[in-house]
Order: C-alpha cells, then sequence, then structure tokens
C-alpha cells in the first residue's frame, strides 16, 4: 500500500483497505484503470518491478508496462537469433494500453483521459534464453527502454514462455534486427542497448548495433599503428538511419573502416571508452 501515490490524477490510484469478513483477507481497494492480473507474474521481484513502473505514470504518452500472459500471443515467427536471444514477431491479441481523451470533465475543468488498447498489435518477443534463471539480468535489460510512447524501442511488457519458462520481453515491432543488440558480453550488449534506447522517432537518427563479422567483405589492411590496425571493408547490409520523416532505410554494400585493437576482449572497459 505504500507504493500507491496520493495524486488522485495518477493511474493507480489506492482509495483504501478493506477486509472479507469471511476469511479475514485484507484487501486494497483501488480504481479499476488496468486488469489487475497483468501485475501477477508469480515472481515477486518482477512483480515489484511492473508495479513500481506502473506506479510512476503521470502523463498521457508514458507506456503501460504489464505482464502478459503467452497466450496472447498468435502468429509467432522467428525474425532472428544469435545463441543468446531469439527474437520473434507476433500478434498480440489484446495489444497496449494507451490514454485517449474523449471528453469533458467538468469537475477537474480538463478532458477525461481512458485507457484503451490497440487490439491485434504486431510486436517483438524477445526470448532470453535461460533467463529464469537469472531474474537480475533480465529486469537489467527491462529497466534500460524508455518509457515513452514515441521512443524508438518500446517495452510493452514481459511474458514467459509456457513451454522453456524462458522470460521474454515485449516491445514494439522493431526496425532493427533486435539480435544485434547482443554479443553475449554484458557490458557490450548494455552499451549497445543504452545508446539505442535514448534514439527516438524525430529522424537524422543513426543506430549502433553489434554487427556480425560475416557482414563485412573485401577486408583489406590499409594501416597499423601499435596496437591498432586499420581495414577496409565492404558492409553488406549497411548502416541503418532515418530520415527527417522518421523512415529507416539501410545504405547496403557500404564501404567502412574497421579498426581492430589488439587484445581488447581482454579489457572490455577500455574498448568501450575508445568507442
Amino acid at each position: 500500500a505504500k507504493k500507491y501515490p496520493t495524486n488522485n490524477k495518477e493511474f493507480q490510484v489506492l482509495y483504501g483497505i478493506s477486509q472479507n469478513p469471511d476469511t479475514g483477507n485484507y484487501i486494497l481497494v483501488q480504481n479499476n484503470s488496468i486488469n489487475l492480473i497483468n501485475w501477477i507474474s508469480g515472481n515477486e521481484k518482477i512483480d515489484d518491478f511492473i508495479q513500481e513502473r506502473q506506479l510512476k505514470i503521470n502523463n498521457y504518452d508514458d507506456v503501460v508496462l504489464e505482464w502478459i500472459p503467452y497466450n496472447q500471443f498468435n502468429e509467432i515467427q522467428v525474425i532472428g537469433t544469435n545463441g543468446f536471444i531469439t527474437v520473434y514477431s507476433a500478434i498480440w491479441k489484446d495489444g497496449p494500453l494507451y490514454k485517449e481523451i474523449n471528453t469533458w470533465d467538468i469537475w477537474s475543468d480538463g478532458w477525461n483521459k481512458n485507457y484503451a488498447r490497440d487490439s491485434d498489435k504486431k510486436v517483438a518477443l524477445i526470448c532470453l534464453h535461460n533467463s529464469q534463471d537469472s531474474i537480475e539480468f533480465l529486469l537489467n535489460k527491462a529497466k534500460k527502454y524508455s518509457i515513452k510512447h514515441e521512443a524508438l524501442f518500446v517495452l510493452y511488457g514481459i511474458s514467459q514462455n509456457s513451454d522453456t519458462n524462458d522470460y521474454i520481453l515485449i516491445q514494439n515491432d522493431p526496425i532493427v534486427n533486435i539480435a544485434n543488440w547482443f554479443n553475449g558480453n554484458e557490458k557490450i550488449d548494455d552499451f549497445i542497448q543504452e545508446i539505442q534506447s535514448k534514439i527516438d522517432n524525430n529522424g537524422n537518427n543513426l543506430i549502433l548495433e553489434w554487427i556480425p563479422y560475416n557482414q563485412f567483405n573485401e577486408i583489406k589492411e590499409i594501416g597499423k599503428n601499435g596496437s591498432i590496425t586499420v581495414y577496409s571493408a565492404i558492409w553488406r547490409d549497411g548502416p541503418l538511419h532515418s530520415n527527417r520523416y522518421g523512415n529507416y532505410t539501410r545504405n547496403s554494400n557500404k564501404k567502412i573502416a574497421l579498426q581492430n585493437l589488439l587484445n581488447s576482449q581482454n579489457s572490455v572497459d577500455f574498448f568501450i571508452n575508445k568507442v
């Protein structure tokens, strides 16, 4: 009960506490803005994280994070994998919550802002392999997402594969292969995700990615200086960037430079500081 805000206009409002006279169970009485079952995963850390995010909602463009039952997803198809994660596209039957403005409230002298769902929403399912063994890893990934709908990458919720028990991050339909977030080194993965999560949809953005080495052709050494060797190469897919209208395209077969840092795998912090 201590986690609830006192502002009547918040997304989740606690009106009071009651008690069932037959069972003796205490009851929290709150507004009916969301199916509260979508708070409950059965894992205390995940449930606390979801509730904490929901209780921070105070703007119309804030994302309502939910626990999403796995049976909500249809048309599940693999779109990428790299050994650490598998990314699927799917249709979320109910879809994410968003705030709609419909009627004028004379008491608050403002528009009523009720929640509706964007049903049959195409989403991406980021399945983190063996994540049931490391909840902190899962939550650290979830915390890096923006809470705004206009962000490039939006986290709608968390789910769990009922067959494998792997936890799943549910995000908006990606314009980038999300498998290119992950290389298996947590510090590098976190760095890439942190940079990507700061991108909005206002245009003129360049997307930082993990790029598989087999994407490079015509690799030729062009210079060397101590611990750094520089190569020219052709990147088959090429960089992903947006125009002023927010549309993303790739500049394929792009000539680029590869800076090979000698023994950098032994000092990831040093490597990241170079980026």
